[in-house]
């Protein structure tokens, strides 16, 4: 999106320079008499009969010399429609959008000089010569020259541009036209694109055998793989050939219209531009050497100009079992994350990926063949929501794995979409899309996730969010709490490789865990059996050690959270083992503890409630922190009972 905002000042910068060139005698052939009578101090590169070979040797190595048997086009028009909407990842909240850059079908020779003609009135375009547009600088050692494109601003008349390794040719545009535009090129040769809707098969394998043009693009309304010849070429004798063009873009364009856009929430005729289809097509290029990795997401996406990103390109049998397609998916994946609103730090290898699934899931492909770390790691991840303890999703050693950490990572947002439908995503890009602002840390966005999802599902999701680790903060999920009912199955269970599991329940029994218990007197349970003639009893036999006297404590949990406005207490029927002074601390993850206020419980036996000082506290964990007993000194009577303990709602 920085292209776009700084093609469009490059492009009234220069509107004014040509401008001010053309008033101060810079003989600039616009389609324009120049009667300034002013000598021009420089020349305009025009002839085009010269041919810059500086650089053949280099581009011949890539992306490859054009022959001169192939024709040169002479004055021949081409139209673009450059009535698009400038959909930006701006208003899409996504990493990437698709800028509004146009074939022209059009393939510029290496040093040969192209003629583009541009109508009156017609400003702020520019023309590209090279798809290559991945920077290599910096890398050693170099397999192509680091920059191998190059863009030049078009005015209204004649422009001239050569690119020494040359390319395909592209009208770039920073604002709309309401009529199409027709231009005019010379010097150029034609591309063997093959365009959905407008090229049979058996055209594009006749016009691809006869071409020695070295790259071409294909071309659907959703998206544009710019591919080498050479492999299109070699596939025709393999054991899969890409001779299908049709069926493999009809695919091509499902998957953007209803596993990208669709799924996002992005329709073409939105009234809100937020909900909008990127009306430019993606983009995607193989080259033989990339500024990161094998592939690596942008505009356009780049992948390895190898055997395995070409079939990703170019194989029916890949697009129908979603074998194969990781990488491509994963790249545009990328492109399409909602970073600055709910696709947290952690999240950057997972929320890309599950465009995966939804593909998969709509042609009923087996998940299992995916990526081979989907098999083994949800298995592995499942088994770690199952568990016990304190968990964190974002920094547990099982989590951050680099290798399978994110594979761990998509196992909790592919069971929403199994369990409860792969609309919960649609309602989360859309949400984020027209959410006022944007969430600057971890917490904010996992509470957007939290509330978001509870909201698509009608359910209060806490339980799943803490089964997983991830962290939600308390007055969400009060908020949450108050409007919908509580999940009360296992889900956090569900393996959405075998469809199997996530039905078991959920206990919200109270429940109590103490530091020191008498195993043949009492137990914790005791205390929520609503009997006062039953209770707990610390450890007395064998005699406890000073560090397992006073203080003792009792945590009471409910297995989610509440708004509790105090506790009561029910001392056991016997003076010797009555607690006196008490703290209570609260927490939702059972580790880190807020004191909420301390009392004293009178020597009775009696009901005693104690109310929090300062309101109500939100949490899922409550510790009552026994500091000492009525009979003084503790050294002599070490030892505390309880017969009756709650939380008051």
């Amino acid at each position: 999106m920085k292209f776009n905002q700084l093609t469009k000042i490059f492009a009234l910068a220069l509107l004014v320079t040509v401008t001010a060139c053309k008033k101060y005698g810079y003989e600039i052939p616009d389609g324009y008499p120049d009667n300034s009578q002013n000598v021009a101090e420089g020349t305009i590169d025009t002839n085009m009969k010269m041919i810059d070979k500086s650089m053949y040797s280099k581009a011949r190595v890539f992306p490859g010399l054009v022959d001169q048997s192939e024709p040169r086009v002479k004055d021949v028009q081409f139209t673009l429609d450059l009535n698009f909407t400038d959909q930006t990842a701006q208003n899409l909240r996504i990493s990437v959008a698709p800028s509004p850059q146009y074939s022209t079908g059009f393939y510029a020779a290496p040093g040969e000089l192209i003629k583009i003609v541009v109508p009156a009135g017609v400003d702020g375009l520019t023309v590209q010569i090279g798809a290559h547009t991945d920077n290599l600088s910096g890398k050693f050692p170099l397999l192509r020259d680091p920059i191998i494109y190059n863009r030049k601003q078009l005015v209204s008349g004649v422009n001239y541009i050569r690119n020494l390794y040359g390319g395909h040719i592209y009208i770039l545009a920073t604002f709309a036209y309401a009529n199409p535009v027709t231009f005019t090129i010379t010097g150029a040769v034609v591309s063997p694109d093959f365009i959905l809707g407008q090229t049979t098969d058996a055209d594009w394998v006749a016009k691809v055998k006869a071409s020695q043009v070295p790259w071409l693009e294909l071309r659907a309304k959703r998206v544009i793989f710019t591919i080498p010849r050479d492999k299109v070429i070699a596939s025709f004798n393999s054991n899969e050939p890409f001779t299908n063009p049709t069926a493999v873009f009809t695919k091509w364009n499902d998957v953007f219209d209803l596993d990208y856009n669709a799924w996002m929430g992005l329709s073409d005729n939105a009234a809100d531009i937020r909900d909008r289809s990127p009306q430019s097509q993606w983009r995607g290029i193989l080259d033989i050497q990339l500024s990161l990795g094998s592939g690596h997401s942008g505009f356009p996406f780049v992948g390895t100009n190898d055997a395995y990103w070409f079939a990703s390109f170019t194989s029916l049998n890949s697009l129908n079992t979603s074998a194969g397609q990781w990488g491509t998916y994963h790249e545009f994946g990328h492109n399409c994350q909602q970073g600055s609103i709910w696709s947290w730090s952690t999240l950057g290898e997972t929320t890309n990926n599950l465009f995966s699934f939804k593909v998969a899931n709509r042609i009923g492909a087996n998940y299992n063949i995916l990526h081979p770390a989907v098999s083994s790691g949800f298995p592995e991840s499942i088994a770690y929501a199952s568990g016990t303890g304190v968990k964190n999703f974002d920094t547990d050693a099982f989590m951050t794995d680099p290798d399978r950490g994110p594979f761990k990572r998509m196992t909790p947002f592919v069971q929403i979409f199994e369990k409860f439908g792969y609309g919960a995503m649609t309602y989360l890009y859309s949400q984020a899309r027209h959410a006022e602002r944007l969430n600057s840390n971890d917490i904010t966005k996992h509470n957007f996730v939290y509330e978001k999802l509870s909201d698509y599902t009608k359910i209060d999701l806490a339980p799943f969010f803490d089964a997983w680790g991830i962290s939600i903060s308390d007055a969400v999920a009060m908020k949450v709490a108050s409007k919908y009912p509580i999940l009360t199955a296992q889900t956090w269970t569900y393996n959405p490789l075998n469809k199997t599991g996530g039905t078991a329940a959920i206990s919200f029994a109270p429940g109590v865990t103490v530091s020191s218990n008498q195993s043949n007197e009492g137990s914790p349970a005791a205390m929520l059996d609503n009997n006062t003639a039953t209770y707990w009893h610390s450890q007395y036999n064998p005699a406890p050690t000073a560090a397992q006297s006073y203080p003792y404590t009792i945590v009471y949990s409910e297995n989610k959270r509440m708004s509790v406005k105090g506790m009561y207490f029910f001392p056991r029927n016997t003076t010797a083992q009555r607690v006196k002074n008490i703290e209570i601390l609260v927490s939702s993850d059972n580790v880190n503890f807020t004191s909420v206020g301390t009392t004293q419980i009178p020597n009775a036996f009696s009901r005693y409630e104690f109310t929090f000082p300062n309101g109500p506290a939100i949490g899922k964990f409550f510790k009552v922190l026994l500091k000492d007993g009525w009979n003084t000194p503790v050294a002599s009577f070490p030892n505390a009972a309880m017969a009756e303990l709650g939380v008051i709602k």
